[in-house]
C-alpha cells in the first residue's frame, strides 16, 4: 500500500526567502504553507495547535495585508510574488 505525502510548492530554501521578502510572520508563515498545502481552517488549526477562530484571524489579517477576498487569492498573490522575486531553488533567475 502506498502512503500519500504532501507535496511542497517551494523548496526549503524557496520558502525561507520568500518568507523573508514578504516580512510574514511566524505563524502566518506557518498558516500560508498550510493554505498551500491546501489544508482546511480546521486541518490548519490542528496542524498549528490553534484554534480554528484564531486561523481565522490569521486569514483575514493576510487577506487584508496583501489586498485580497479569499484564501485563494492570497495564495495565488503569494505565489506571484515570488514569481516576481525570481527565485527558484535558491537561485535568483534572470530573464
Amino acid at each position: 500500500m502506498e502512503v500519500a505525502t504532501e507535496a511542497r510548492v517551494f523548496s526549503g530554501g524557496e520558502w525561507l526567502q520568500l518568507k523573508a521578502d514578504l516580512a510574514l510572520s511566524e505563524r502566518q508563515a506557518d498558516v500560508v504553507e498550510q493554505l498551500f498545502l491546501g489544508h482546511s481552517d480546521k486541518q490548519i488549526a490542528h496542524a498549528l495547535c490553534m484554534s480554528v477562530p484564531t486561523v481565522r484571524t490569521h486569514l483575514c489579517r493576510l487577506f487584508s495585508r496583501f489586498g485580497v477576498e479569499d484564501r485563494c487569492g492570497l495564495v495565488v498573490e503569494v505565489f506571484a510574488r515570488f514569481r516576481e522575486q525570481g527565485w527558484f531553488d535558491g537561485c535568483r533567475q534572470f530573464e
